[in-house]
């Protein structure tokens, strides 16, 4: 699993889902994230383990554009990052 780039060079334009918020916008299971979360193409495309290097815990984050662009889901039904006026 990657390590996140460094803060300011991670993704503007897509939140980071946590683990509750992707079944949410999904509407899925715990068990098929673990399913996905045993498929290395979803692993190496769709996940960042935002835990401090040498954690013994992994802090999984989903970017949304990514896991949309994974499952064929289109943009307007993506979750964007509020545009702050």
């Amino acid at each position: 699993m990657k390590q996140p780039p460094a803060p300011t060079q991670l993704q503007t334009e897509t939140p980071l889902l946590t683990r509750s918020q992707l079944k949410k916008w999904l509407a899925v299971s715990d068990m098929w994230i673990r399913m996905r979360l045993d498929d290395p193409e979803f692993v190496d495309r769709c996940v960042i383990d935002i835990a401090t290097r040498g954690s013994s815990q992994r802090k999984l984050r989903f970017p949304a554009r990514s896991v949309a662009d994974y499952l064929g889901i289109p943009d307007y039904a993506t979750p964007q990052l509020a545009i702050a006026a």
